[in-house]
């Protein structure tokens, strides 16, 4: 009896921190922004936003289009009220 006792404890805990982790990793959000490349390294999209770009492998790469209109996909992250984007994938457009 006083084993079962510890599971009914024990189980809705572990419930409430799966769903509370999940909910952390779901908050991460893909976005496809199109826009250009400033000599920051951010990216102004075609609607006036601005992205930060995470330094990755693909986010150097696009640092070096600078002046160039671009289609990036990536997870978007807030962070202190700066949006930033680590580019899993980009195209360079043409004007």
């Amino acid at each position: 009896m006083k084993g079962n006792k510890k599971y009914l404890l024990v189980g809705p805990c572990a419930l409430i921190i799966v769903v509370f982790l999940s909910g952390i990793a779901f908050s991460e959000e893909v976005k496809t922004i199109t826009g250009k490349v400033n000599e920051i390294y951010q990216i102004v999209a075609d609607d006036g936003r601005v992205y930060e770009i995470s330094t990755t492998e693909k986010g150097d790469e696009v640092v070096g289009l600078i002046d160039q209109r671009v289609k990036v996909t990536g997870v978007l992250e807030e962070s202190e009220g700066e949006k930033i984007i680590n580019i899993t994938s980009y195209e360079v457009l043409d004007e």
